[in-house]
């Protein structure tokens, strides 16, 4: 898997989409919690749980799926939707792999594998547009959440 090498261009490109999106005010909230690499703490259980559960809901509502057979189906845009949660739960929180799993009725082992899967995919970004899109929403939606959250 081939890592892009980014230069200042492009991050004052991204910079710049922050702002536009999320405000001023919010794109340095983000920026001073990721720098101070404050991740989610595990030691924190009512934050993990909510973080747990605000990931799963908002999966749910971008994936478009129903919430029902969120745990049990075999259809593509379930799992996809699964492996998402996984991805960003480890992402940011220090929560074990073991643990996501008990969350999501799954071995650590299904979660490695999904954690990968996930991470092999977004490496290729042009051949999932959808997945990725839909990763991406998760994605900012889960930042903006764990900010609110400290």
């Amino acid at each position: 898997m081939k890592k892009t090498a980014y230069n200042y261009i492009q991050l004052q490109d991204r910079i710049d989409t922050l702002i536009g999106k999320f405000g001023l005010q919010k794109t340095i909230e983000v920026i001073e919690h990721i720098s101070n690499n404050t991740a989610l703490q595990n030691k924190d259980t009512q934050k993990m749980k909510l973080l747990i559960l605000y990931t799963i809901s908002q999966s749910i509502d971008i994936f478009n799926i129903e919430e029902e057979n969120y745990f049990t189906s075999t259809i593509e845009e379930y799992k996809e939707a699964r492996m998402s949660c996984y991805y960003l739960l480890k992402k940011y929180s220090d929560i074990s792999h073991a643990s996501i799993g008990e969350n999501f009725q799954q071995s650590k082992r299904a979660i490695l594998y999904h954690h990968h899967k996930c991470e092999e995919i977004l490496s290729i970004p042009q051949f999932y547009k959808s997945f990725v899109e839909k990763f991406k929403t998760l994605e900012n939606n889960v930042i903006n959440f764990i900010t609110k959250l400290e």
